[in-house]
């Protein structure tokens, strides 16, 4: 299955089963997401996001160039809003 198919059919549960209150705060949010510009201002598919450094799990630095050239990189973002 597909990922969007896999996110079409978490919405269509998410609409049966979650609380109006609930899914009422969820679509608010959504629109205050939107609202807020953030959209115009995140990478495209297919974009190519520029060289970086950061700290992997054991606190070392790695540069996203030196993976790169070994092997794929697969990095995730996580919202700091919760």
């Amino acid at each position: 299955m597909s990922l969007q198919a896999q996110l079409d059919e978490y919405k269509a549960n998410f609409k049966q089963t979650a609380p109006a209150d609930v899914q009422k705060t969820m679509h608010q949010a959504a629109e205050e997401l939107r609202n807020s510009g953030i959209l115009e201002r995140t990478p495209k598919i297919g974009a190519k996001a520029p060289y970086f450094t950061l700290e992997n799990a054991e606190g070392r630095q790695v540069q996203s160039e030196d993976i790169l050239s070994q092997r794929t990189m697969v990095l995730t973002f996580y919202r700091g809003r919760w």
